[in-house]
C-alpha cells in the first residue's frame, strides 16, 4: 500500500499524538510572519500555560534578567525571535518524549538523553564553524522527532517486533522504509515543515542519513555520533571530511569534542 507522506503527517497531527502541535504551529507560523507583532503573540501563548510558563522562565533567568519581567509581553520583547524558536523546540521536544517509544525500546528518560546529546553535539560543533548554534541545537534537539509517527503506525501492529538498528550511519532507517515505507527521518522533517519550523531546520532533519554536504548538516553528524557514542556505547567511526573540515581528524581532538559534549549535555539534562 502506498502512502503520501504529507497526508501521513496530516493524519498524525490531527490525531493529537504529539501534545502542543498545534500551538507551537500557530506561534513559529506568527514569528515568521512578516508583519510579526510581539503584543499578538503574546497574546496567543497565553491561551497555552505551558509555552507561556517556558518563555516567562527563560526571559527571568539569570542570563537574560536584569529586571523581573511581569507579563508575557514583556518577556516575548525580551527575548525575540530567534531563542523563541529554541524555546518552542525544546517545549514540543519535551512533550513528544512523555511516552515510550516501544518501536526502538526506548524510555522516555533515554530520549531526552539522546535529543539533549544531540542537541548539544551539533551546537558545539557549529560553533566551530561559527555557524548558527540555535539552529544547530534545534536540529539535534528534534532530530529523532519522526520516531513518534513510526511508533504511533507500529502500535497498531498487534505483536510487531522491535525496529532492527543497523549501525550508526543508517540506524533503524532501513527497517522503517521496509515497514512503513519512509524513515524516521523524512517524517521528522515532513512534521517539522507542517508544524512551521524554518526551512534549514527541517530540510537538515529530513535529510539526516545523508551524505552531509553543508556545515549545519555536518554539524548534526557530529550531533549524533556523540549520542551514539555517550548514549549507545558505540564507538563509530567519523567521516574522515567531517573530521577534517571541524579540525577533529586525531583522536586526541575528537575524544576532547566528545568529552566537552558529554560535560555539557549532563548539564543541562541536569537543569531541565
Amino acid at each position: 500500500m502506498a502512502y503520501d507522506l504529507s497526508e501521513t503527517i496530516k493524519i498524525f497531527i490531527n490525531a493529537g499524538t504529539l501534545p502542543l502541535s498545534r500551538s507551537v504551529s500557530r506561534v513559529q507560523e506568527m514569528l515568521r510572519s512578516s508583519d510579526y507583532n510581539a503584543a499578538d503573540l503574546a497574546e496567543h501563548m497565553r491561551t497555552d500555560p505551558t509555552l507561556t510558563a517556558r518563555v516567562m522562565s527563560v526571559a527571568n533567568s539569570a542570563f537574560f534578567s536584569q529586571s523581573p519581567c511581569e507579563a508575557i509581553t514583556d518577556a516575548v520583547n525580551r527575548l525575540g525571535s530567534t531563542q523563541l524558536m529554541r524555546i518552542f523546540a525544546q517545549v514540543l521536544a519535551r512533550a513528544a518524549m512523555l511516552s515510550p517509544l516501544q518501536a526502538y525500546g526506548l524510555t522516555p528518560d533515554k530520549i531526552w538523553r539522546r535529543a539533549v546529546y544531540a542537541a548539544v553535539g551539533a551546537e558545539l560543533a557549529a560553533a566551530r564553524k561559527r555557524e548558527d548554534r540555535s539552529v544547530a541545537y534545534m536540529v539535534g534537539l528534534l532530530h529523532e522527532i519522526g520516531m513518534l509517527v513510526i511508533n504511533s503506525q507500529w502500535a497498531r501492529q498487534y505483536g510487531a517486533k522491535q525496529l532492527a538498528f543497523e549501525g550508526f550511519e543508517t540506524e533503524y532507517s532501513a527497517d522503517e522504509r521496509a515497514r512503513y515505507q519512509f524513515d524516521q527521518a523524512t517524517l521528522g522533517g515532513e512534521l517539522l515543515k507542517q508544524l512551521a519550523f524554518p526551512e534549514t531546520v527541517y530540510r537538515i532533519v529530513g535529510t539526516q542519513y545523508q551524505n552531509p554536504q553543508e556545515p549545519l548538516a555536518r554539524a548534526l553528524y557530529l550531533g549524533r555520533l556523540a549520542q551514539a557514542v555517550h548514549c549507545s556505547a558505540l564507538v563509530p567511526v567519523c567521516d574522515r571530511r567531517v573530521a577534517e573540515l571541524f579540525d577533529l581528524d586525531s583522536k586526541r581532538n575528537l575524544d576532547t569534542f566528545l568529552a566537552e559534549v558529554h560535560e555539557e549535555a549532563q548539564n543541562r539534562i541536569q537543569r531541565s
